[in-house]
């Protein structure tokens, strides 16, 4: 039971002002000290990474004036992230945190501040906010999980509940506002829930050296494939992949139209001019390398299916790929 000093000013007897300045008459404290013990806690940013996606499957819609949290179908985006941190395991802040509160209730129970509007490498459990400290409360601040290195998951107005996008691409979208991240630097725990989230920062998928990218559909329920007069084919499944061969209108091109609200998206940078760090993954039984990228030229070296090469760069045309030597581009795809 706790010890609580209490006053007993009128049954006080006469004392002499030191004595009185003093003891002020409290009640006895315990001779014995008292033992702390120190609790430490546990938590698993895949859990509540989990949390998101589920989220994400009840179909929470996006408003700030009711549970916060998805309890009564609504959450809004910093109720939604506490919510999950709660869902990983950590504790109770004692009500609803908003933009403003989240900062000092994260730096408290175990997390860094890993950027303040600086550059910093994000990974997969960072917790971003926007908005200027003092600044941020409402509507002028936002925030979210990172889900790998360039993706966040967050519940926002724009797609009316949680949605994964990619973090700059909607940042900038925003005007660029102030930002700081946070990541968590205690002990963590393998979540031992069900396998509701992909980590995409894991996720691999080969796709034609000039495509635009590949998308993974991230939409539990799917997302819905139109044609160009907008009429629904079928829906793509969640979790499975699709090469992006264009992007127009905010719509994503991959054999048939999705919106890119159901999927994220690896960027092929290569297809910008930026071959940097690229990797290329050999798909044909006869591919060579060649000194021209020119066709009919004399092979040089064999190139075994499923070995994999460092691109240096790619010939104008587009039609051969430069590993240090030639190939011919139907013969490789990129790894994305």
């Amino acid at each position: 039971m706790p010890y609580r000093i209490r006053y007993r000013l009128n049954r006080c007897k006469p004392m002499d002002r030191a004595s009185w300045s003093r003891t002020l008459c409290q009640t006895a404290l315990p001779r014995t000290p008292l033992r702390m013990e120190l609790t430490v806690m546990s938590f698993s940013i895949d859990a509540a990474i989990n949390y998101m996606y589920k989220l994400q499957k009840a179909g929470v819609t996006y408003s700030m004036d009711g549970s916060r949290v998805g309890t009564d179908g609504t959450a809004d985006c910093s109720g939604a992230v506490y919510a999950a941190l709660r869902a990983g395991g950590m504790p109770s802040a004692g009500w609803v945190l908003n933009t403003e509160s989240m900062h000092n209730w994260l730096l408290a129970n175990g997390w860094q501040r890993a950027a303040d509007n600086s550059d910093w490498d994000a990974q997969r459990g960072d917790v971003f906010i926007w908005g200027k400290i003092g600044d941020s409360a409402g509507a002028g601040g936002h925030t979210g999980i990172f889900v790998d290195h360039d993706n966040i998951i967050h519940c926002n107005y724009a797609h009316n509940g949680v949605s994964i996008n990619n973090h700059d691409a909607y940042w900038a979208a925003d005007g660029c506002p102030y930002f700081y991240a946070y990541r968590y630097a205690g002990a963590q725990e393998a979540d031992q829930g069900d396998d509701t989230d992909m980590d995409l920062s894991k996720l691999t998928s080969l796709a034609p050296v000039t495509a635009y990218g590949v998308a993974w559909i991230t939409n539990p329920n799917g997302a819905a494939l139109w044609d160009n007069t907008g009429k629904v084919l079928k829906r793509l499944p969640y979790g499975t992949s699709w090469v992006v061969v264009d992007v127009n209108k905010g719509r994503l091109n991959v054999g048939g139209w999705i919106d890119p609200a159901d999927a994220v998206v690896k960027i092929n940078k290569g297809a910008a001019g930026d071959w940097s760090g690229t990797v290329v993954r050999v798909t044909a039984d006869d591919a060579y390398t060649q000194a021209q990228p020119k066709p009919n030229q004399a092979g040089i070296q064999y190139l075994p299916k499923g070995s994999r090469w460092k691109v240096v760069g790619v010939s104008k045309d587009g039609n051969y790929v430069n590993i240090g030597g030639y190939v011919d581009a139907s013969k490789v795809n990129i790894e994305l």
